[in-house]
Formats: structure tokens, sequence, C-alpha cells
């Protein structure tokens, strides 16, 4: 684990440090406050800005510091040189993308909250006033269709966490939205569109009928009994569809076949191959994922990188394999809410990921060195020399990082607008 750091002069430096700038991130023209020195191009361009000292951090680093030059052989430092115009105009557009990039994801938060709230109404309104939850319903999935499509480079963001009672609801947005993405990515175009969100988002309404006790259950903690009255959800839910005012097969298909296989091993008809249409595919990965991601005991969760590598490692016979690699390429093998370790030795958290340049994701960055309210948001769209090495357990973290970048218990995703690269 990370120790505390050790201020070094700058004539130490080499590879293989891992240092901290100890100056406001605007500041400097570096992309990263903290980060793992790899070239002595680096080195020279820390000196050049007229740095004196960084502090080194001895546990993160996979080198030692140089030793300090004699006495004899020691001259003053040179005065920091101004900084060009080009670099000054560089760092300006780069707090004004900082800026931008917040505010658009300030107003995914606001649209997200939007749907949140149209999604309690309408399951609100199921029993009582059925035929207003379907219009809810229906509004709801236009509108995001239609977002998605004028959208050509959507941006798949991580939402904040929300409470686990409220995980129905939370679970249909985020099926819809995913589902949403992949149906898109495969070609979808309108109608055939919306009737693949409204069968996403109300593949579980059925559920309404159920015991919430019943719910809670993980799935291998069922009886037998318990697992029958279960898979009655999808019955339920057909008949609740027809109620809501939608009788298209392509919703009701979703509804009552999401929990069907290719190879056959589903349920209520074990059906199988293509047998089983396209919308209901693409429904049953989504919701695949999202369970994988959120199982009733929070300890037998995956995170999302384990998901996708387990869905394909060992589901992707009982899954439509094609649609599945589609899934995976749109979401990344990063998808947001992955804790990541960058090649520069920074720790971070992916919070989005535009679906056509999915292996450089938005990451908010782990420096203690930033506060908090401040956080880095770095896009390695803008750090060509920057990567993803690996995805980490949280266990994998420094406690004190893990609190700062603070991952959901809840992930949810949401759509929102791409920010040029820089």
């Amino acid at each position: 684990m990370p120790g505390r750091p050790v201020r070094i002069d700058v004539r130490q430096l080499r590879p293989g440090l891992y240092i901290s700038l100890g100056e406001r991130w605007l500041d400097h023209r570096f992309l990263f406050n903290s980060f793992r020195l790899s070239n002595e191009t680096q080195i020279a361009r820390i000196r050049q800005a007229g740095f004196t000292h960084v502090d080194y951090h001895p546990g993160r680093s996979s080198a030692t510091p140089l030793p300090l030059p004699s006495a004899t052989a020691v001259t003053a430092p040179p005065a920091a040189p101004a900084a060009p115009a080009a670099e000054r105009e560089q760092q300006r557009r780069r707090a004004e993308r900082l800026a931008s990039r917040r505010t658009a994801l300030a107003t995914c938060e606001r649209a997200y909250r939007r749907s949140v709230a149209a999604v309690k109404a309408l399951m609100a309104e199921v029993f009582v006033a059925p035929r207003e939850a379907g219009v809810k319903a229906d509004g709801l999935v236009a509108d995001i269709v239609a977002d998605l499509l004028a959208n050509r480079h959507a941006v798949i963001n991580l939402m904040s966490g929300l409470p686990s009672e409220a995980g129905a609801r939370y679970h249909a947005l985020n099926v819809m939205i995913l589902s949403l993405l992949l149906g898109r990515t495969v070609g979808l175009q309108g109608e055939a569109l919306r009737l693949v969100g409204l069968g996403a988002l109300l593949h579980d309404i059925g559920k309404v009928h159920l015991p919430p006790a019943l719910l809670r259950l993980d799935p291998a903690e069922r009886t037998r009994h318990q697992e029958a009255a279960y898979r009655q959800h999808v019955e339920y839910g057909t008949m609740q569809c027809l109620e809501l005012g939608f009788d298209q097969a392509a919703v009701l298909h979703v509804v009552r076949h999401h929990h069907e296989r290719m190879d056959g091993s589903g349920w209520p008809d074990r059906l199988h191959g293509l047998h089983i249409p396209l919308p209901t595919r693409i429904v049953a990965i989504a919701n695949r994922f999202d369970g994988l991601c959120h199982a009733p005991d929070p300890h037998r969760s995956m995170t999302p990188s384990e998901a996708l590598a387990h869905m394909y490692r060992h589901e992707a016979a009982a899954l439509d394999r094609s649609l599945l690699q589609r899934f995976i390429k749109c979401l990344g093998i990063w998808p947001p809410g992955t804790l990541v370790q960058l090649s520069n030795g920074v720790t971070g958290l992916v919070t989005a990921v535009e679906s056509d340049d999915t292996l450089r994701p938005t990451v908010l960055v782990g420096d203690l060195s930033v506060p908090r309210a401040r956080a880095v948001i770095a896009d390695l769209r803008e750090a060509p020399g920057v990567k993803v090495e690996r995805a980490l357990r949280p266990a994998d973290v420094d406690g004190a990082v893990l609190a700062y970048l603070a991952p959901r218990t809840y992930g949810n995703y949401f759509i929102g607008a791409g920010l040029p690269a820089a």
C-alpha cells in the first residue's frame, strides 16, 4: 500500500518514481498532478517548468531516487522560464474542457433524475391508472431513443448509486439504457428501437405482483416452490403489459421470454437459437449483465468488467455470442464503474465511455494531493501516452484512495452527449 510521500530534489528524479507535483492541477502543464515517471523527457519537462522539489511515493514507485550530486557539483537551479504562449493556451483550453465535461455531466444527471422519477411514477400507477402508466412508459422510451439517435457519439455515464430498496426502478432503467445502446449498435432504428426499449423497461413489471421478501432472495437460496413462484413474474408481466396498453408482439415476447437461452436451457418455454427474436436476445444480455453487477446479496455482485468477462467465458453459448461481442465492444472492457490502474501508475474510476472509442475512457483520478471537490476527471483521449492497464478489485486499492474515488455500490448508466477530443 502507498506510504507517506517524501520530498525530494528534482535532480534525484529517474524513471520509475511515482511523484506528486504539489501544485494546483491547473497551474502546471501536465494532465495529471501525480503519476509515475516513464522516461527522461518527462523529467526534463519537470525541471524546465521550474520545479525544484516534488513529492516521491515509495510504495507506488518501481525505482528509488538518485543520490544528490556532490556539494561541489551543485549549481543554482535555472530560473523558471515563462510558460510559452502555446502552453498557456493549452492550459486554458484544458480548464475549459474540464468545465465543459462537468457541465455535460450535470446536465446528464438532471436528465437521469427525471427518468428515475418517471419510472417511479409509472410503477406507482400500474394498478390505479394503468393506461396513464403506459403513456409515461412510452414517453420515457421515446425521449431516450430520440436522444440516442441524435447523438452519434453517445457517452455512457456512471450515475450515482441509490438506495437498494429502490433497486427495481433503477434495474429497469439500466436494462432499458443498455438494451437501447446495444440495439442501436446492431442497426435498429425508429419503431424497432422503441419496441426494444419498451420491452426492456417493462421486462420485470410482473414482479410488482410478487412478495418483496421473495425478490430479495438470491437465486441460489430459493427453494423449488419459491423458484416456481418467482418464475410466475413473466406471466404476470405479460398480462400487466396488456393492461398498460401494450399489445405489440415484440414487447410481449421480451417480457415473457427474457430468461430464455440460446442453448435451450432457459424458461418458461425452453426456446432456443433463432426461435428467440432479436429484441428478446438483446434484453436478455442487458438484463444478465445488470443482474450480475447488482445481485440481491451485494457480496455476490461482480464489478462491471468481471461481469462482462464472466458472461463471455462462461455464458456465451447461452446468450447470443455475436450480440454479446457487440455488447462488450459497446461498453468497453472497462465499463463505467470499473476501478482501473493506468499505465502511469495512477488509480482511477471509469466514469464515462464514448461508445465509439471505448479504449480511452474518462477516468476520475484518485489523486489525494487534489481536494476531492476539485478532483481531476481525465479524458484519456487527451493523454495519448496513457492507457488503462488493468481492472482492479476494491480490495486492491489503498483505503484512502478508495474512499476518495467512492465507487458506487449500485452503479447506474445513462446516456450523455460526447465532447470532442483535444
